[in-house]
């Protein structure tokens, strides 16, 4: 078979078919050869154009021709292709006699080979001293990869004392010499400062060098640094510019870089379904990075359909190969349920492996595990250990923890000042829970004086950052005027915000504002809304105001039973307040079927876990003796437990034990004082009560003034007794000029709510053409709530 060779002397290209001109030189003139006449260089030159075009077999002979002919480059060529399985069933053993072959002869391409297949046993058992032996001997004779190879190991430690200053000048060798991955890697050593001084200049010009040498490696970290703005002006376009190039040759980082870009719409139009298709082509080569991010396209449906399942399988296979983010991934799917069946126990597995890699999110994870007793035992000593090696590296929510451990005393000894150190750490590294509870500290004077304009400036960052707990806490200092000039309007403000993000003590907080019309138009059908809002998230507030809405008819149709039913959830959930008022349901068989035995039993649970109201009630039904013996010892008891707790009606009920002798001795000096507490707390029973006291001189000194006032006070109440005596003063001019217009209008309202006697009293002014009558000579139903 004749061959031809381009007559150029300087040319020497070699082709099987006559061209008709020569394709490196542009030469048009060619000599035919003999086969018999072709060297080893024309066989090589012959197989490595058979690669290039992809006709393996033909290249495997033309290097054998080469081997046989004793051409080094052949024999080297020739073992490649055994290696790699070029053209033939690969043969890594027999790679390494041909390489071993033509090394013998000083070939540094060969021996650089044969080094490689040491370092990674290919083909022979791996001895990291022999391939650091062969490196070095190709270094010495000024072959570029075996410079790089060698800088690889000092890097590494392989074969040799790990000496980054020793890789970086082999590198440094290696990129003079105009090897591309050296670029890289020289590039590399001089971002980071590995082995030589930092030098981003530096770095730029080395990376750019393999860049436009077409190293993918080199055009990808290039890229990045257009992207951080480093040693070059910030360029999204360039990024994704060189991010492309080294894409385009299947580099799986720039494959997930540039599918970032295009994620978040950096340096070209957001495409969400071209990210996953970058993401996808890095994972199928395994690339953990693009494994994860596959599964977290996956996970929200991003570029491609919603599929947990799959989210699942690409954590997992990342997972396995050491990826911690997707590790703790994997772990949260465990945790939720989604994509595979819940399991705590797996959760736990796979937080754990990544937290002993030190991933911070995955150790606030396992710390909560252990915090809550969630496939592991419960532990807060082991909790606080992961918290605070998250919090070690200044992780906002591991800092977070730590305090909140050392503020409820979770794991270590409970220490409010320390707990303020850990919460403005964590306020430092932008944590707005942090900011919230540091709040609370300042407003409470815990840990630190007490300080509300700190703790305003705190709560505002928080909920300006949208943490819902730093918003509630705003709106009700602007509710009730602490460190803030008081605004209902601001406070229904923050109420909101932190309302609509779900926290139910919001959503009552403002359903309470349009129950009582407080900083919005009263509205209680908004009210409901609220309410059930919280409700349905099985807060006890919410259902406990549910019921009360039911009870009354606000915002919704009057239901007893209804409202019942929200009273027992209240009450399965913790709510006290629902013990007292399906306490009531049961005593006045609103909704239920009467039953002061029950009424009695609620109202204890309640009372025993010291709510005032029950207390109170359950103080009634010792003095009446309904659902339990009647009692004034007992009653006096209750009545004193709420007394003390400032509740205005079981000091009025107290003050009606006192004065009359009920279960303690009588002493109206005590029942005047105690009616004046309830009086002042708003109770016009107590009120009316004092007023009686002034108005007979018992307990006080009499001063029909005195009376007139606290009568007032109480008929402002619309109070009936307080009514009919109030116009009693006013028909005989006691403590007040003579006004019997005054006093029938007072009559009429008190007769208007059926008090005994003043129907009479006041047909007895309108019969008498307003001349008055008979001075009063009876006690009037003297008695408390």
């Amino acid at each position: 078979m004749n061959y031809y060779r381009c007559e150029n002397p300087d040319c020497g290209f070699l082709a099987e078919e006559e061209p008709d001109v020569c394709p490196h030189c542009g030469g048009t003139f060619f000599l035919s050869v003999d086969e018999e006449e072709l060297t080893g260089s024309d066989w090589v030159q012959l197989g490595n154009r058979a690669v290039d075009e992809e006709r393996n077999t033909d290249a495997l002979a033309c290097y054998q021709q080469a081997a046989a002919a004793g051409d080094v480059l052949g024999l080297t060529n020739l073992g490649w292709c055994l290696e790699a399985g070029v053209g033939v069933e690969a043969d890594p053993r027999q790679a390494v006699v041909l390489y071993a072959q033509a090394a013998a002869q000083d070939y540094m391409p060969a021996l650089t080979n044969l080094g490689y297949c040491y370092a990674h046993g290919v083909g022979v058992a791996r001895d990291d001293d022999k391939a650091v032996e062969c490196f070095r001997k190709g270094a010495e004779n000024g072959f570029p990869r075996a410079q790089f190879l060698l800088g690889e190991a000092y890097s590494r430690g392989l074969g040799v004392e790990r000496s980054d200053e020793d890789a970086a000048r082999w590198y440094q060798s290696a990129a003079w010499l105009g090897y591309p991955p050296a670029q890289t890697e020289l590039g590399r050593c001089l971002e980071f400062g590995t082995g030589v001084p930092q030098n981003i200049q530096q770095a730029v010009k080395w990376y750019r060098s393999a860049a436009d040498n077409g190293n993918a490696p080199g055009q990808c970290c290039l890229g990045f640094l257009y992207e951080s703005g480093q040693g070059v002006e910030q360029s999204w376009q360039e990024a994704v510019r060189w991010y492309r190039a080294a894409a385009d040759q299947d580099y799986p980082r720039a494959l997930c870089n540039l599918a970032w870009c295009y994620e978040y719409g950096k340096g070209v139009e957001r495409d969400y379904a071209q990210a996953a298709r970058l993401y996808l082509r890095a994972a199928e080569q395994e690339y953990p990075r693009g494994q994860l991010c596959m599964g977290l396209c996956c996970e929200r449906g991003r570029g491609v359909p919603l599929d947990l399942a799959a989210a699942a399988e690409w954590y997992r296979k990342a997972a396995e190969q050491g990826e911690e983010d997707a590790q703790c991934c994997l772990g949260y799917l465990y945790e939720t349920g989604q994509g595979v069946e819940q399991s705590w126990e797996e959760a736990v597995r796979w937080y754990r492996t990544a937290a002993e890699q030190g991933l911070p999110r995955a150790q606030c994870n396992l710390a909560w595990c252990y915090e809550y007793g969630k496939g592991v035992a419960q532990d807060s000593a082991e909790s606080y250990r992961w918290y605070r090696r998250a919090a070690e590296q200044d992780d906002p929510r591991g800092l977070f923890s730590v305090a909140h451990c050392f503020d409820y005393g979770r794991g270590v000894e409970q220490d409010s000042a320390e707990a303020v150190k850990w919460y403005q750490r964590a306020v430092d590294a932008g944590s707005a829970p942090a900011m919230c509870d540091l709040g609370v500290c300042y407003e409470r004077g815990e840990g630190v004086e007490q300080d509300l304009g700190k703790a305003v400036g705190l709560y505002r960052r928080a909920a300006e950052a949208g943490n819902a707990a730093g918003q509630c806490n705003l709106g009700y200092l602007y509710e009730v005027g602490r460190g803030v000039e008081q605004s209902w309007q601001e406070a229904v403000r923050w109420y909101r915000a932190a309302a609509e993000q779900g926290l139910p003590r919001a959503q009552c907080n403002l359903a309470w504002c349009y129950e009582y019309g407080k900083g919005v138009e009263q509205n209680f059908k908004r009210a409901v809304h609220w309410y059930r809002q919280a409700a349905d998230q099985e807060d006890p507030r919410g259902m406990f105001c549910m019921g009360v809405c039911c009870k009354y008819g606000r915002g919704v149709e009057e239901n007893w039973e209804e409202a019942v039913q929200w009273y027992r959830r209240a009450v399965d959930a913790g709510s006290v307040a629902a013990l007292c008022n399906l306490g009531v349901c049961y005593e006045r068989g609103e909704g239920v079927r009467k039953d002061p035995a029950e009424a009695a039993r609620l109202y204890r649970q309640a009372a025993e876990r010291e709510d005032a109201a029950a207390q109170c009630n359950l103080g009634y039904l010792y003095e009446s003796g309904e659902g339990v013996e009647q009692n004034w010892q007992e009653a006096v008891r209750w009545y004193q437990a709420a007394a003390d707790q400032g509740y205005p009606r079981a000091q009025c009920n107290l003050g009606v034990c006192w004065e009359f002798g009920h279960g303690v001795a009588r002493d109206p000096v005590r029942a005047a004082a105690l009616y004046r507490q309830a009086a002042e707390g708003g109770d016009c029973v107590a009120a009316c009560n004092l007023g009686y006291l002034y108005e007979t001189g018992s307990g006080v000194a009499q001063s029909w003034a005195d009376a007139v006032k606290w009568y007032q006070q109480a008929v402002e109440e619309n109070y009936p007794r307080a009514q009919y005596n109030l116009a009693w003063c006013y028909e005989h001019g006691k403590g007040v000029p003579r006004d019997l217009r005054r006093a029938r209008e007072l009559y009429q309202a008190a007769a208007q709510q059926e008090y005994e006697g003043a129907r009479e009293a006041a047909a007895r002014l309108e019969k008498s053409g307003g001349r008055g009558g008979f001075l009063r000579g009876f006690l009037d139903g003297l008695h408390g709530q």
